[in-house]
């Protein structure tokens, strides 16, 4: 199954807020998925065991292979079917997880753990899996043949039971561990203070700038000359904040990662904003200097009316793949990151009116071939923008 990012240190507890790169599914996307169980229902087969969803992937992905290339129909109503399909099987073995929207890369739905701690992808992964099956058929028909035989197929059932037990296995798996459940702040509390590293996993010591003067505010990203060894508690997802944001504002949090990163890739870096006043979200571009440019950003959020709002910009990473926000936390390194040559982060602010928020961040590759590294990362809270 797609490795889809699972953090290691899940809370307990009802449904939780959706993890980074996961947002709640709307009701119309619900009833899409309806009508897809009702699609598949039609076809007459015992969709709701293994070994009749299996013999109807088996059969539909078959006959579609021995079609000759020109005049296959499109495959992607049939695999949407079967899809839903094979995650409601998963679902029966995780009874704990939900459908949700996967929105990195090409939106999908997913299944997410109830705690926000695992995921897996079955409509990316078996579009995968029909496509790789297609091209190895196509290769193996030989030059001889006009169209492969079923015996070149290679997407079957055996694949789905595997699938299925696997996939189920590893939602089910989260709902072991166990985190303290998270608490709203107190009031007078800032949302940083050391003491919430006991809602997360162990503190990872990096090097951060310290602030200097009244002028730093929690919000503007200047470099000073001083830095302290100070600890940077990793947090996996948005229910281990010490005040966990609401959905709406985790939704806005990835909608400006991804306005972010698509800037950044194709016109430079640029500080940025979003308010969203319930019924639109503007957004706002700071062409100037950028400590300038985030300033202008902060008192364009605070002077509008608005119920929540977002502050973007992007940050240089360190060789190894590091990131710092100082004040506001930051990731430790990343091998794997720095390798695929990951160099900068869009980091993003986001929070409702008069509520703590949280601080996200996704690394990526700058230049003309450069993209998205990973997926969206949880740096840590916030306080309040607006």
């Amino acid at each position: 199954m797609t490795n889809v990012r699972a953090p290691e240190n899940p809370s307990v507890g009802p449904a939780a807020p959706a993890a980074a790169g996961m947002r709640e599914l709307t009701d119309t996307e619900h009833q899409h998925l309806d009508r897809l169980r009702g699609h598949l229902a039609s076809s007459g087969a015992p969709v709701h065991t293994l070994d009749g969803l299996g013999s109807l992937l088996q059969s539909a992905h078959t006959a579609w292979v021995c079609t000759a290339p020109a005049a296959r129909p499109d495959p992607g109503p049939m695999i949407s079917s079967i899809a839903v399909g094979v995650g409601d099987l998963v679902l029966a073995g995780a009874p704990a997880a939900r459908w949700v929207l996967h929105v990195a890369d090409q939106a999908s739905p997913a299944l997410l753990s109830s705690d926000g701690s695992a995921a897996v992808v079955p409509f990316t992964d078996l579009r995968r899996r029909w496509a790789e099956g297609a091209d190895a058929a196509d290769r193996d028909a030989g030059a001889g043949q006009s169209v492969p035989s079923d015996s070149d197929v290679t997407v079957d059932a055996a694949w789905l039971t595997r699938y299925v037990t696997a996939a189920a296995a590893h939602l089910a798996s989260a709902e072991a561990a166990i985190v303290p459940t998270p608490r709203p702040p107190v009031p007078g509390e800032h949302a940083m203070g050391h003491e919430h590293a006991r809602h997360a996993s162990e503190p990872v010591r990096v090097q951060t700038v310290a602030p200097a003067g009244d002028d730093a505010t929690p919000r503007r990203r200047r470099a000073r000359t001083a830095t302290v060894d100070e600890p940077v508690v990793r947090y996996r997802t948005p229910t281990e904040l010490p005040f966990v944001p609401s959905v709406d504002v985790q939704n806005l949090a990835l909608r400006a990662l991804d306005r972010g990163l698509t800037a950044a890739l194709s016109d430079g870096p640029t500080p940025f904003a979003l308010r969203d006043d319930g019924t639109n979200v503007h957004v706002k571009w700071f062409r100037t200097d950028p400590d300038e440019a985030l300033a202008q950003a902060e008192r364009w959020v605070e002077d509008g009316i608005g119920l929540r709002a977002a502050i973007g910009w992007v940050v240089p990473l360190d060789q190894d793949g590091g990131l710092v926000v100082p004040g506001l936390g930051g990731l430790p390194s990343d091998e794997s990151a720095a390798a695929q040559g990951a160099d900068h982060a869009v980091v993003v602010l986001a929070s409702d009116a008069r509520l703590p928020g949280l601080v996200v961040a996704h690394r990526y590759v700058s230049g003309p071939d450069g993209g998205p590294i990973g997926e969206p990362l949880i740096v840590g809270p916030c306080p309040t923008l607006l």
